[in-house]
């Protein structure tokens, strides 16, 4: 029962991180609507690629793949699979 909810609140983590990142998308939008400076803008789209990035992490770290992937995988593996400073 504790290993349900342990993965119903990783869950809703993870979906809350995706929620996260729409907005920042929606913000990036409204900012090029808005004709904003272009250092402001890319400087959004590299918090989005980090934002991602780290969801990918939180993706495989919490068993959310289908295939077995964590045997062999390591912090340092992941961190360059997806280019995390």
């Amino acid at each position: 029962m504790k290993k349900e909810a342990n993965k119903a609140d990783s869950k809703k983590k993870i979906l809350d991180r995706i929620s996260r990142i729409e907005g920042q998308l929606r913000g990036i939008r409204k900012m090029i609507g808005e004709e904003k400076g272009c250092l402001d803008i890319i400087t959004q789209v590299s918090a989005v690629k980090e934002a991602v990035s780290k969801l990918g992490v939180e993706l495989l770290k919490n068993d959310f793949c289908k295939i077995d992937l964590k045997k062999g995988i390591n912090d340092k593996y992941i961190e360059t699979l997806f280019k995390i400073k």
